[in-house]
């Protein structure tokens, strides 16, 4: 996958296929717990805003992009020192990218929780208050993601 790609798809030059396209494939498991994720950075820093994540949300909702491709988006995001944005700004920018890159342990990503995500994007619902682990073991997960070129 390609930063460029998702850049593009924010600037409304290229569409869902073309970005889900490029996406396919780029992540390896190994072990159901350990991913590599394959990132190839672009050359010049991005600002990503609130409009653009709803504009995932919907090639989602539009049926162009499968839900689980937030995840490897999310992580790009999240990952990359090109993309960047204000959680100063707008908090709620930075929650839902973080959302996106570890849906095990924030909402899975499904169409209902992509629309929930639009919702809280154009303040039709308000962003909820995550449950804080009580430490005691029952809610572990173990996920390792790495980014790869």
């Amino acid at each position: 996958m390609r930063e460029e790609m998702i850049k593009k798809f924010f600037e409304g030059r290229v569409g869902a296929a073309e970005l889900a396209a490029d996406i396919a494939g780029s992540t390896r498991t190994v072990g159901g717990v350990v991913s590599y994720q394959r990132v190839e950075e672009m050359d010049s820093e991005f600002r990503v805003n609130r409009a653009m994540l709803v504009a995932l949300c919907d090639a989602v909702l539009a049926g162009g992009l499968a839900p689980e491709f937030l995840h490897e988006i999310g992580f790009a995001l999240v990952s990359s020192d090109r993309f960047v944005w204000d959680a100063d700004d707008d908090e709620l920018v930075s929650d839902v990218i973080s959302d996106w890159s570890c849906p095990e342990v924030n909402y899975v990503l499904t169409v209902d929780n992509v629309r929930r995500c639009k919702a809280w994007l154009n303040n039709e619902e308000p962003y909820p208050v995550k449950k804080v682990s009580l430490g005691k073991g029952l809610d572990r997960v173990i996920s390792i993601r790495h980014r790869t070129k």
